[in-house]
């Protein structure tokens, strides 16, 4: 009974800190969830995206960056039951961070079981529902639990892979070596980052396998046919996203972040070895491969960074909420605590666990802003199970049971004290002071536009606060035929529509006829600075002048 009590009184808490205000915090959706949304809602309705191409397989257009396909696919079962709105785009990434949640408690509960205390089953009971309590309150995985990320679906499906193949190597059963490529190959359509690390980590948990005897010290024979199939599976599921990496569906988006596209470092290479004359010494200290790997390593080192984990976090304030960090001050004591557990249990296992530290954060090395919570998110299941090792290690320095259980109450309170004012910040600060960085205000002025539009031959709204045309359709609920048959007539920039039957989306003020009946939806600020000149007057306006209706005289 206690144990049920304790399961339910956590699963109140993981689901109550992700559904509480659901749709308020953030306060709106940003430009790529109406964009996973709507053409989701497309491929539903027509079986193809908002630009008209036909179930696209590894990547969708969207805004010309090709985003990966699955959260699409997967978000359509959801748009065509809640229909095309917030909650149903924001459902997967909610029901992802919870089987994260999971999943770290029972690889946490593995781990201990089958490799580090075999002996000592109340030990691997106590950490199934310590990580499960931690993860729940974790900052980071809060952050990316309320709002459509594809890198949350992508963690889940990372961490569940290698769950599986843990089963595999311990039960030697096919069915879980199957199970593990299937969600480590999914991983890879479904956030660009895990394109590297999920194959990396594959290749480790091959080799781990081919070595468990030793690696693992696991005694059962290698069952070598589904080690086989698993590989050709992995393959064939994979082959798709290795061709894309040399189209343009994959190469945009590693060209719009990468650091190799940064002409700074070539100028800069150039610069020193010019200053030394070109000389051999200059040319091999001062090469751009070795810059570039210097500030790789740089941006790797980045995500250490004492204020990113536990004092601001993530600059980003779509990723953070910037008074906390992405653990709590509490988690640093820990960590500590699980440097010494891994010291004390210290086997071959530890490298494997630091391995996947290592590759999941590498992606994020060779993009540009640093540190980077979302491009690093696949890091975080190993460091809540470095957590809870960390506590349980803390709490052998309590040798007497009463102690440990005070101590242990202690710990819980103190977290509960921080995840409750996290989240209030979250809930109640955060949505007001940071409502701009999620486009705040568009339902409002849609919604408004729908009941005038037809009263005006143009309409022009401005592209101040981004991607104005999808909201359009998205709020609208435009019909994505309509979308699909104009398409090919839209002016677009990057893939994005700049006019759609009446209303021209616009960011400059030669773009306006003012000879025709027209309304200018603009910022008061925007409008001042761009479209002054034009003869027109206020008429409408939403909540804090976000958006203000100018109609011509």
């Amino acid at each position: 009974m206690k144990k049920i009590a304790l399961f339910l009184a956590i699963a109140f808490l993981m689901l109550f800190l992700r559904f509480f205000h659901f749709n308020q915090s953030p306060p709106s959706p940003y430009w790529e969830e109406v964009a996973l949304a709507y053409d989701a809602y497309s491929i539903s309705q027509t079986a193809k995206d908002h630009h008209g191409n036909f179930l696209p397989r590894v990547a969708f257009e969207s805004f010309g960056d090709f985003k990966p396909s699955l959260y699409f696919y997967l978000a359509v079962p959801f748009i065509k039951v809640f229909g095309l709105n917030v909650f149903a785009i924001r459902l997967p990434t909610v029901l992802s961070s919870i089987a994260i949640i999971f999943g770290i408690a029972f690889l946490a509960k593995n781990l201990f079981q089958y490799f580090y205390l075999k002996n000592d089953p109340k030990a691997a009971n106590f950490i199934f529902y310590l990580a499960l309590f931690l993860a729940s309150l974790s900052p980071w995985l809060l952050t990316f639990s309320r709002s459509a990320w594809e890198s949350t679906l992508a963690t889940a499906l990372i961490l569940w892979g290698c769950n599986f193949w843990l089963y595999f190597m311990v039960k030697n059963k096919s069915k879980w070596a199957i199970l593990a490529v299937i969600f480590l190959v999914l991983s890879t359509y479904a956030y660009h980052a895990a394109r590297i690390t999920a194959p990396l980590l594959g290749l480790a948990l091959v080799l781990a396998y081919l070595k468990k005897k030793t690696f693992f010290a696991l005694k059962k024979s290698l069952n070598l046919p589904a080690l086989f199939t698993a590989i050709l599976l992995a393959i064939y599921l994979f082959w798709p996203i290795g061709q894309s990496l040399f189209e343009k569906t994959g190469q945009q988006r590693i060209a719009e972040t990468s650091i190799f596209s940064d002409i700074s470092i070539i100028e800069k290479s150039n610069e020193l070895k010019a200053k030394h004359n070109n000389s051999l010494f200059s040319r091999i200290v001062y090469h751009r491969y070795l810059l570039f790997s210097k500030e790789a390593a740089g941006n790797f080192l980045d995500h250490f960074n004492f204020t990113y984990l536990f004092v601001s976090g993530d600059h980003n304030p779509r990723h953070s909420i910037q008074t906390f960090g992405e653990f709590y001050y509490l988690d640093a004591l820990f960590f500590v605590a699980a440097l010494v557990f891994f010291f004390r249990h210290r086997n071959r296992l530890t490298y494997f666990l630091f391995f996947w530290l290592f590759v999941a954060i590498l992606p994020a090395a060779f993009t540009q802003a640093t540190p980077h919570a979302l491009r690093t998110l696949a890091a975080l299941p190993i460091l809540l199970i470095f957590l809870s090792f960390g506590v349980w290690q803390f709490l052998q320095v309590f040798k007497n049971l009463k102690q440990k259980k005070f101590a242990l109450l202690s710990i819980v309170v103190v977290y509960l004290f921080f995840a409750t004012t996290f989240f209030y910040q979250l809930i109640y600060i955060y949505p007001n002071q940071y409502r701009s960085e999620w486009q705040f205000g568009y339902e409002e002025m849609i919604q408004k536009l729908l009941l005038i539009k037809n009263n005006y031959e143009k309409i022009y709204v401005t592209r101040e606060q981004g991607r104005p045309a999808m909201y359009y359709f998205f709020y609208a609920q435009v019909d994505p035929k309509l979308v699909q048959a104009f398409d090919q007539q839209a002016k677009k920039d990057q893939g994005e529509f700049l006019n759609f039957a009446n209303i021209e989306f616009i960011d400059k003020s030669d773009q306006v006829d003012g000879t025709k009946k027209s309304l200018i939806i603009s910022s008061p600020d925007f409008y001042k600075r761009f479209f002054a000149e034009q003869n027109f007057a206020i008429i409408d306006e939403t909540e804090n002048q976000t958006w203000v209706f100018y109609e011509n005289k």
